[in-house]
């Protein structure tokens, strides 16, 4: 099955709810691709699409399972049980992820921390040492493996020797953020995982990010945004957790004046879980759930 998912994946691209849909009408993956080779242009409404049909055959998707095999990266289809549970959840969850790890900490009540890359002293004190007590009380931290708050929360929990999962907005085997191989290995040491939904070679791109941002808000039951100014791309996961009905916690800004805090406020006004320490997560969880 995963030829045949990967093939569509690689035709429409990662993230196009038009895969299911295709799935859907022809009843399966493989006869999908079968409809597409013999020329039914039903969802193939421009020339483009219609050339990638005979420019991505099977002989080079299965160069690339072959290619991760050797490098042991691993595919898990939404079909398959291994599948994250949370995410099979969502509005237009992967079709196929690509990781290296082991997914299995899922199931450890996984919460996701994201916030601004640029970040202030106070919001990296207090990150570490809630990832750090969420992840001693048996919870897996999710975040997105880019500077600031993202690889501080990962390094909370490898500093216990709990596992982590990162998500990618680029290829399972692209470098970004540059020099992230430490990062990488010491995921995998920690019994963690680090995916993406895109071919190993993706490069990262603005809708990439958009796109990684809802599978870090789908894997969870809950958000925590540590910090955020207006605009920034860690709202754009929040928004995503509220969609899917999920938990969005905020860290109250240390100052209402300063602006680099200001999405955060914004969220806190209109109801975000108010976030000082692990123990709000925790108590709410106990009582909520």
């Amino acid at each position: 099955m995963n030829r045949s998912l990967l093939r569509l994946v690689r035709i429409f691209g990662a993230g196009n709810p038009v895969i299911y849909k295709i799935i859907e009408y022809y009843g399966s993956a493989a006869d999908a691709c079968s409809e597409l080779d013999k020329g039914d242009i039903r969802f193939l409404p421009d020339k483009q699409l219609r050339e990638m049909v005979s420019f991505v055959s099977y002989d080079k998707i299965d160069k690339v399972i072959a290619w991760c095999e050797k490098r042991d990266i691993k595919l898990v289809n939404l079909y398959e049980k291994e599948y994250p549970r949370m995410l099979k959840e969502i509005y237009n969850p992967p079709v196929i992820l690509f990781y290296c790890g082991a997914l299995s900490c899922l199931e450890n009540s996984p919460i996701t921390a994201v916030g601004a890359r640029e970040i202030t002293p106070y919001i990296e004190k207090l990150a570490f040492r809630v990832c750090r007590d969420l992840s001693k009380n048996g919870m897996t931290i999710i975040s997105g493996m880019a500077r600031g708050v993202d690889s501080v929360s990962h390094n909370a929990c490898i500093y216990e020797g709990n596992p982590t999962v990162g998500v990618l907005a680029c290829g399972i085997n692209y470098d970004y953020p540059k020099g992230s191989g430490i990062l990488r290995r010491n995921i995998i040491l920690n019994g963690g995982a680090y995916i993406s939904e895109l071919f190993p070679e993706a490069e990262p791109t603005r809708e990439y990010f958009r796109g990684r941002n809802r599978i870090l808000a789908g894997l969870s039951k809950g958000t925590i945004v540590f910090q955020a100014g207006k605009g920034s791309g860690s709202l754009i996961t929040a928004d995503y957790a509220l969609e899917e009905g999920r938990d969005v916690f905020c860290v109250p800004p240390p100052s209402l004046l300063d602006r680099r805090y200001e999405g955060v406020s914004l969220y806190l006004e209109d109801g975000a879980i108010p976030l000082f320490n692990h123990d709000d997560v925790l108590e709410f969880y106990r009582n909520n759930y």
